[in-house]
């Protein structure tokens, strides 16, 4: 009897530790090691642990089709310029994808290529997710395609093609350049939307950022909403009672679980890229697509906080005008 008292007393206790632990891990400075702790030994996935990140490409998702047509060369020309480290990396632009001009058969080959899908393709969710989605903390996002694949939002559809085809196509010219699958594992992916705002401090802050982030990341996002760092400045601001300006650092490396912030700015390992491409079809809006790979555990996941990348808040593009 005194056991079924402790186990009625502790076992909503111990289950709502466990619960908090998978929603809110511990995360050190360095991140840990989900390569590691996955099992992912194999060297093409193995950078040195002691190596420090370093941009190797840039990619602007380039509207050129529309209005904004100067936006993606512009960022391009600002990196040269005055982007810093920067300055140095291969910046190229990747034509978006058009969704709201596209013919029926553009559609077709982007299901047929698992680039996205209908919601019932989707892989399943796992038994965490689904309790989130259940009690409302994780948020129901929008799919892209109905069951007549038919779509839904083009601006939508438009956006998530567009990451996954220019992630594929990054990973896809190293196989094409013959650059060996040992030295895949240090060139990482800095992929910006053509309506990004950059600015010198906000290099600063990656470059600061870099400094921290361990090379077995996935994927950094680099422009966080308000609400998801709001955590974040209430333990800056208890920190300013107790430690000097020069003891704290700036931006910090929140991890992701239950939310995701923009997609405007972000950072992809050649690991994380596979990974995103391994989980493909895309099925629904791209940002809570990778929320959910994130909740599952299936992307490692982090976001600067504050905004390293800003958005300057323009119309999702649907036509040319």
């Amino acid at each position: 009897m005194t056991m079924r008292v402790v186990f009625a007393t502790l076992g909503p206790l111990l289950i709502m530790l466990l619960l908090v632990q998978r929603t809110f891990p511990i995360v050190t400075s360095r991140l840990g090691s989900p390569t590691a702790a996955r099992g992912l030994h194999s060297s093409e996935f193995a950078p040195a642990a002691a190596r420090r990140v370093r941009i190797t490409d840039v990619v602007v998702i380039h509207s050129y089709w529309s209005e904004r047509k100067d936006l993606g060369p512009g960022i391009c020309n600002w990196l040269a310029e005055v982007g810093g480290p920067l300055a140095d990396v291969p910046c190229s632009l990747f034509p978006g994808f058009w969704a709201a001009a596209a013919p029926r058969s553009a559609i077709i080959d982007l299901i047929q290529q698992r680039v996205v899908a209908p919601e019932s393709h989707a892989r399943p969710l796992g038994w965490y997710t689904k309790l989130l989605y259940g009690l409302g903390i994780s948020s129901r996002a929008e799919p892209l395609l109905d069951e007549a694949e038919h779509m839904a939002d083009p601006a939508l559809l438009g956006i998530a093609a567009s990451h996954v085809l220019a992630v594929s196509n990054w990973t896809f010219s190293m196989v094409r350049r013959g650059v060996p699958p040992g030295e895949r594992a240090d060139r990482h992916l800095l992929l910006i939307e053509d309506d990004a705002v950059m600015t010198e401090d906000g290099m600063a802050a990656l470059e600061r950022a870099l400094d921290v982030l361990d090379p077995s990341y996935d994927m950094v996002g680099l422009d966080s909403k308000d609400n998801f760092c709001s955590l974040q400045r209430w333990q800056d601001a208890l920190a300013s009672w107790f430690w000097p300006a020069s003891w704290r650092t700036s931006p910090h490396l929140v991890r992701a679980k239950l939310a995701f912030s923009r997609t405007t700015g972000l950072l992809f390992s050649y690991k994380g890229a596979v990974r995103l491409l391994s989980n493909a079809p895309v099925t629904r809006e791209v940002d809570l697509w990778y929320r959910d790979l994130a909740t599952e555990g299936l992307f490692d996941v982090f976001v600067t906080c504050p905004t390293v990348i800003g958005s300057s808040d323009l119309p999702s593009v649907k036509r040319r005008r």
